[in-house]
């Protein structure tokens, strides 16, 4: 991707964890990088000694006292992929500590811009070309599942372990969790179809990296304005099915390799080309209204 920002420097504050991409803000440090920025990483306990000087502060997720970011920091910018867990009431004592707050939830980023004007948006989950890629080998299992469990946040009387229970009970079910970074690319290039079924009404990071590593996505349908439809076309690149059991069963039993590997082809391809976190970086600086004050000469 051509950049026209590649004088813009951009503090990343990102929490603290040492292991690479433990901490997804790792996949923003990539994207920002990827972009054209010139990026500076700062850990959690950095804050309070935060320099000067940069053209954007981006702060991920909210583990730390926000009356500990120096006043002298802006533009500061805070993303969140937790809201669908958080809820709309976390978020509102923060709207005078940062001059935008997005949210990967578009529900909770609409629900709470029309109580605040301008201060919220909504910018979804991505996938990280660095690291969420098609290594092109056999892959040995049929479905598969790498994430956490829920048994804490039920939809439709049912919780995501239900779901991951039938699964490994009657289908060829490759299920793990704790796999980060290049571990977990790895055993995404051992699925054919990546399961997912999100707690809220958010879309979820998985439907973008099982693409760009080549995996067919399934993903729960629901009746709430998730946004999937303006980034990502049902059927094309990925399969849906209804949030039931019933619904899972249903489509895993009409599915043909032809429309496996069609699917996993155009979504691997979309991802590829509108989903990385770079577009996202692009994304976030036309909210922030810096297309025309920070643009240079494309190269």
């Amino acid at each position: 991707m051509n950049s026209i920002y590649r004088k813009f420097k951009v503090a990343i504050i990102n929490n603290s964890l040492e292991k690479p991409y433990w901490s997804y803000g790792d996949h923003w440090i990539d994207g920002f990088k990827d972009a054209g920025c010139d990026v500076k990483v700062f850990k959690y306990e950095q804050i309070p000694h935060l320099p000067p000087h940069f053209d954007l502060y981006f702060f991920v997720e909210v583990r730390y006292n926000p009356a500990s970011i120096p006043w002298y920091i802006f533009p500061r910018v805070l993303y969140s992929w937790d809201s669908h867990l958080n809820g709309e009431g976390f978020y509102e004592p923060l709207k005078d500590c940062f001059d935008k707050i997005l949210l990967a939830s578009k529900i909770d980023a609409e629900g709470l811009n029309k109580k605040h004007p301008g201060k919220f948006a909504w910018i979804p989950e991505a996938c990280n070309p660095r690291v969420h890629t098609n290594l092109k080998q056999y892959r040995q299992h049929y479905l598969g599942y790498i994430g956490n469990p829920d048994a804490r946040f039920p939809r439709n009387g049912k919780f995501k372990n239900d779901f991951l229970d039938y699964l490994k009970e009657h289908r060829d079910m490759f299920y793990a969790k704790h796999f980060y970074g290049p571990e977990y690319t790895e055993r995404l290039n051992w699925i054919r179809v990546m399961f997912d079924r999100t707690i809220g009404h958010n879309i979820g990071t998985r439907i973008f990296e099982a693409g760009s590593a080549g995996c067919c996505p399934l993903w729960s349908k629901t009746d709430a304005n998730t946004g999937i439809e303006e980034l990502l076309t049902e059927n094309v690149h990925y399969i849906a099915y209804d949030d039931t059991i019933e619904g899972l069963t249903k489509v895993l039993d009409e599915l043909t390799e032809e429309k496996i590997q069609k699917v996993a082809t155009s979504a691997e391809k979309h991802a590829l080309s509108n989903h990385t976190y770079a577009h996202r970086v692009f994304q976030i600086f036309n909210v922030m209204g810096f297309n025309d004050l920070f643009k240079v000469r494309e190269s």
